[in-house]
């Protein structure tokens, strides 16, 4: 039923798009909001809002003056961009079949190098002669006139996903509130155009290195082809809540959510993971997006969000650490929530009774951890009950540089709930943000088991109240390797004795320490700690703040994922090849089974 139009207009309808250029494959949804004009309110219960999304109407390929009527499907099925595949008759599109054909051989020649021989076929199947049909023809009752310009109808919803035949087109949003019971407008007809259509960034691939190895295997122990390996991937997604009116070297296109979660879901899936930790993740885009998106690619979803929300225009949101780990490799065997504002009340109540009321404030940061014993699945050679579970731990530890007291505080406070929860002989890796930077007091606890000495700011005497030292009586691989590669077996096994003692170390600082064998990846190690340049870019400094630490006697890095250099993130991030503020950390391992581990 056609909308019946008045004289006057009691309603107006505000649409705002947070980026006019729209990107093939990455939802547009507008902000549309009515108000009223006048003194009566606007009827929320009886009207809505009318959405038409149309693009310019296509011009013929070969006559620039004429609009097209007639596409080739074959064009389509190829990706060719729409622009060559448009003609203004049936007449147009025969005359110049015999050179038009050979655009189709040229594509399927090119892509004959990397695609399988299933999608070659299809290619050549494009034929030797066009089969004209319904599918061929556009449809001209959908055009309309407006601006100047020739529209064509293409969607009624109020969003929109621009396909590869948008390329290089203008869209326009024509929006208008209707009365529900008189089917009347409301409003004067909202027109919103876009900028021209653009094209999907093509990935940046990151391939996983291989550690050196100086001898067979970098450890003692023998390397078995039975031996259960799993990679894990971690990465700080950058929620949406934190991205408005900050990231200025990002362009906006490249900024909506749209846009970063297609890419970051493609870039998550590309790796390929066993077991994935994200941080940042928001709520409802946990539930409505990267929840069904991953279930879909055969992984299972836990989740533990922060407690303080904020409203974003239609809903409370927060973000929280997400862990996903393959269904087929694992199950749950036991999950634990650390929210580190529950964890003050010992230390507080420790302090001086002047001090607790503001060192309380001061502590209760709204962090969370993640914590999921796995246990392998199928029939996996490690027979021992403690072997076959994987303690994996999601972490995001507080972001203010000018708190080192708290993220010391939350790092212990996290240790010390492992050590409550575990034995000593389960594999354990802790991953995340902990937005801490080597040699930093959290940094240092985590990889020697202990903090004597400390120049950071304690203004409550924090420090004094905490466990400042853990049981996990492990060899810190950083010094293992470093071993390996400038001495004997026989003098590593005198060294060995000495017992050099850790928690666990960084899969990033393992792989550095014997970089050095591969020179292509030394400048993207910082050659004092050995950790990654960066795990952090913005405009003004990069930093590394990310870390995978993994006990050394149960588990062994294989393989890590190549990191980005300064060069590849100049800009800053986020930026339109990489969607977040961090890069991806990956490392795959090998359990070392109970007999073989080196104790």
């Amino acid at each position: 039923m056609d909308i019946q139009e008045t004289k006057s207009y009691n309603c107006k309808v505000n649409v705002t798009l947070r980026s006019t250029i729209p990107v093939v494959g990455c939802e547009i949804n507008p902000s549309v909001s009515v108000t009223s004009k006048g003194p009566f309110p606007v009827p929320f219960h009886s009207y809505s809002v009318n959405f038409k999304w149309y693009k310019e109407a296509e011009i013929c390929s070969i006559h620039n003056d004429k609009l097209a009527t007639v596409q080739c499907v074959s064009c389509v099925k190829l990706n060719i961009p729409g622009k060559e595949s448009y003609h203004c008759s049936t007449k147009c599109f025969l005359n110049s079949w015999q050179a038009h054909q050979q655009r189709h051989h040229l594509e399927t020649e090119r892509r004959t190098l990397t695609d399988d021989a299933q999608t070659i076929r299809k290619l050549r199947s494009s034929g030797s002669w066009p089969e004209l049909c319904s599918e061929c023809l556009i449809d001209e009752a959908a055009m309309m006139d407006g601006g100047g310009k020739d529209w064509f109808l293409v969607s009624c919803s109020r969003s929109y996903v621009p396909e590869v035949d948008d390329l290089g087109l203008i869209l326009k949003l024509d929006c208008v509130a209707v009365d529900l019971l008189t089917n009347t407008a409301l409003s004067e007809l909202n027109q919103t155009m876009t900028d021209p259509v653009i094209e999907f960034p093509e990935a940046q691939p990151r391939p996983m290195v291989p550690t050196p190895r100086v001898q067979e295997s970098s450890s003692l122990c023998s390397t078995s082809l039975n031996d259960f390996t799993f990679s894990i991937l971690s990465y700080n997604i950058l929620s949406d809540i934190y991205t408005y009116q900050k990231y200025y070297n990002c362009p906006p296109w490249a900024l909506v959510w749209e846009y970063r979660r297609h890419n970051l879901l493609r870039e998550i899936i590309k790796y390929n993971a066993d077991i994935i930790c994200l941080q940042e993740v928001q709520s409802d885009h946990f539930e409505n997006f990267f929840k069904p998106k991953l279930t879909e690619e055969g992984y299972m979803a836990i989740y533990k969000k922060k407690n303080n929300e904020v409203y974003t225009g239609n809903q409370f949101v927060t973000d929280g650490c997400a862990t996903f780990y393959r269904r087929h490799l694992f199950k749950e065997f036991a999950k634990h929530e650390v929210e580190f504002n529950k964890k003050t009340s010992p230390v507080v109540e420790a302090l001086e009774p002047d001090l607790r009321s503001e060192a309380s404030k001061h502590l209760m940061k709204d962090n969370v951890a993640l914590v999921v014993i796995l246990e392998t699945l199928g029939n996996c050679c490690i027979k021992d009950a403690i072997q076959s579970r994987i303690c994996v731990v999601n972490a995001h530890i507080c972001s203010d540089p000018k708190l080192p007291d708290v993220k010391l505080f939350q790092v212990v406070t996290l240790v010390n709930e492992l050590e409550k929860m575990l034995q000593s002989e389960i594999p354990l890796l802790i991953c995340g943000d902990f937005n801490s930077v080597p040699q930093s007091d959290p940094y240092t606890f985590m990889v020697t088991g202990k903090l004597e000495h400390s120049e950071s700011v304690d203004p409550y005497g924090v420090y004094q109240h905490l466990k400042l030292v853990h049981r996990f009586l492990l060899v810190s691989l950083m010094f293992l390797l470093t071993v390996v590669v400038m001495v004997s077996m026989y003098l590593w096994t005198l060294l060995y004795e000495v017992k050099f003692y850790a928690l666990q170390a960084s899969a990033y600082a393992s792989f550095g320490l014997a970089v050095a064998m591969q020179e292509r990846q030394l400048g993207k190690f910082n050659q004092e700690t050995r950790e990654p340049e960066l795990t952090f870019r913005s405009k003004r400094f990069s930093k590394t703040l990310d870390y995978i630490f993994y006990t050394v006697n149960t588990l062994e890095v294989e393989a890590v994922l190549e990191l980005l250099d300064h060069e590849d993130v100049a800009a800053g991030l986020p930026s339109p090849l990489w969607s977040s503020d961090h890069i991806a950390l990956m490392s795959s391992f090998r359990i070392l089974p109970k007999k073989q581990s080196c104790n």
